[in-house]
This record gives C-alpha cells, sequence and structure tokens, in this order.
C-alpha cells in the first residue's frame, strides 16, 4: 500500500501518525478515524517501507502490527532503537494473534501498549491520546 497522507500539510502542533500494517483494511480504518481526529496520517506495509519513511519525515506516534512481511513490528521496534530520538518509546502495537510467549515476553519487555485485533476505535483514539500526552 503506497503512502497517503492527508490533502494538507501538518501544522507544527497537529500530531503526525504513521500506521505500520499490511492489511489494507486496517490501515485504511485506523487512517479514517486519526484523520477525523485531527491528526495527520501516513501509511506503510511493514517495517522496510516505515524505516525510509521515518528518514524523511518527524512521527509523533506509530501504530504497528507485529506480524507483517518482510520487517514485523518487533524488527520495526528493534531498528528504531538504534536513532536517538526514542520514536520506539511511541510505538502502539497491533495484533491479531493468538497469544505465544516469545511475543508475550518481547511486549512486557517494552512495557508499550498493545491493541489486540479486532479492537474498538475508542480504544485506538484513547492510545493515542495517552501516548501523545505522555511524550
Amino acid at each position: 500500500m503506497p503512502t497517503s497522507p492527508s490533502p494538507a500539510p501538518a501544522p507544527d502542533s497537529q500530531a503526525h501518525i504513521l500506521v505500520v500494517d499490511d492489511d489494507p483494511l486496517v490501515t485504511q480504518l485506523i487512517m479514517d478515524t486519526l484523520t477525523t481526529e485531527g491528526y495527520w496520517v501516513d501509511s506503510a506495509p511493514n517495517g522496510v517501507v516505515a524505516l525510509g519513511q521515518i528518514r524523511h519525515q518527524r512521527y509523533d506516534v506509530i501504530l504497528s502490527d507485529l506480524h507483517m512481511p518482510q520487517l514485523n513490528g518487533v524488527g520495526l521496534y528493534l531498528a528504531l532503537t538504534q536513532h536517538l530520538d526514542r520514536l520506539f518509546e511511541r510505538i502502539i502495537f497491533l495484533t491479531g494473534s493468538t497469544r505465544s510467549f516469545e511475543l508475550d515476553r518481547f511486549l512486557k519487555e517494552t512495557g508499550l501498549p498493545v491493541l489486540r485485533k479486532p479492537f474498538a476505535l475508542v480504544e485506538l483514539q484513547q492510545l493515542v491520546r495517552q501516548v501523545l500526552e505522555s511524550r
């Protein structure tokens, strides 16, 4: 799925969010919801594309699926830990998979929020606000 920025450039006070998910329906639902909330939203189909976008654009929050081709959410997180801006602390993970010991351990170690699919849109909105307020 190509990058889909909002039509107008984001003013400095408007939060810029990146949605990283290989499911176009989930991506579009999240983008529509957050755009309606007043955020400027881009998307990437996997972590490789997301890293390219992050090199050229500042993001306030990243919503990342955990299971994607090429570079998954764990790989994206680990790559972001190498950046100095601490963007990795502003990730919200998305997952539709059943729980596994390794995944649960990783999520516990990061302490980052997780939205389990299917999720309520109000829960998405609240988590995004919480992450933005904590930065």
